[in-house]
């Protein structure tokens, strides 16, 4: 039973590495780049300094306005999902 219960929390402790993890070839990472004065370029910079600059494909890039603030301004949500060379 001990067994089990370890890798059900490996498996945890490596989904939510997102970013911490290694930048080995094929390796998918997905980056937040959410928020007021942030944009895609802010996700694309995470994503150079893991995989290498330009090193990587783009799996999925998702955006999406969400609710307004407390200033009044609307959230944008943004995650961009990459895949190492």
């Amino acid at each position: 039973m001990r067994v089990p219960t370890l890798l059900i929390l490996g498996s945890i402790v490596v989904a939510g590495a997102g970013c911490m993890s290694d930048t080995k070839s094929g390796k998918t990472l997905t980056f937040d780049c959410s928020g007021t004065g942030k944009g895609w370029g802010d996700c694309t910079e995470k994503a150079d300094a893991q995989c290498g600059a330009n090193k990587y494909a783009v799996v999925s890039r998702e955006g999406a306005a969400e609710g307004k603030n407390d200033d009044r301004n609307t959230q944008m949500k943004r995650t961009l999902v990459v895949s190492c060379n």
